[in-house]
C-alpha cells in the first residue's frame, strides 16, 4: 500500500481502522501462548492492535518521512491507481504494487476493509501471565507507530523495493554488504526468483 500510493503521488482518504500489529509482539504473544495456553475457549487467541491507527494515520507516514503523496478522495486515488496500471505497460512504467489487489483497491476498499473488533482477553492473559518469564507485562498490547512505519520505510528502501523520498529522513538503518545481498536472495516481489 504505501509503495503503490507513492507510485500514484497520492494517498486515499480512508477512515477506517487497521489490525496491525508490529511481528516482536505477534512473537511475544506466541511465546507467551506456549507457555500459558488460553484456559477460556481453548486453542483461540486472538491478536489485535491497541490502539489501532486509521489508515490515513498509517498513509500519512509517508509525508512524514518525506515522501510526496498528498490525501485525496478515495475515488480521485482509486482512478490514479487504474490510470497506473493501464498505462504503465506502454509508458515502461514499473508494474504497480497493488496490482495482486486491484480488484479489491479498485471496488470499494474504504467498505471492504472494515476490521473486526476481536475478543483479544486469552492474548492478554497469556501475555501477563508471561511477566514473571519476561520481566514485561505486555498485556496492554502494541500497535504499529508512525516510527515503526518509518522503519518499515527504510528497510524497504535499503532492499530497493521503494525509491528513496525526496525529502524528510528515514531511520537511520544499517545494513551490511552481505545483509544486503542476503536480502537480495529472498524470493517474492522485489526480491529473487524462486
Amino acid at each position: 500500500m504505501l509503495k503503490g500510493c507513492i507510485q500514484v503521488g497520492s494517498r486515499p482518504d480512508i477512515t477506517n481502522t487497521i489490525n496491525m500489529v508490529p511481528v516482536d509482539h505477534v512473537a511475544r504473544l506466541v511465546c507467551s501462548t506456549a507457555f500459558h495456553p488460553p484456559q477460556s475457549n481453548p486453542g483461540v487467541c486472538h491478536l489485535t492492535s491497541h490502539p489501532r491507527l486509521t489508515f490515513n494515520d498509517y498513509l500519512a507516514s509517508l509525508e512524514a518521512y518525506g515522501y510526496e503523496v498528498p490525501k485525496v478522495d478515495y475515488n480521485k486515488w482509486r482512478d490514479a491507481v487504474e490510470q497506473y496500471v493501464e498505462t504503465s505497460h506502454e509508458s515502461g512504467k514499473e508494474e504497480h504494487a497493488l496490482l495482486g489487489l486491484y480488484h479489491m483497491v479498485t471496488g470499494d476498499l474504504p467498505a471492504n476493509t472494515k476490521a473486526p473488533e476481536l475478543d483479544d482477553r486469552n492474548a492478554a492473559d497469556a501475555l501477563r501471565a508471561d511477566k514473571a518469564r519476561t520481566g514485561q507485562d505486555l498485556s496492554g498490547g502494541s500497535a504499529v507507530t508512525q516510527e515503526i512505519v518509518g522503519v518499515y520505510l527504510a528497510y524497504l528502501v535499503a532492499r530497493g523495493f521503494m525509491p528513496k523520498p525526496r525529502g524528510g529522513i528515514l531511520p537511520d538503518m544499517q545494513f551490511s554488504q552481505e545483509r544486503l545481498d542476503a536480502m537480495a536472495s529472498i524470493g517474492g516481489r522485489g526480491g529473487a526468483s524462486a
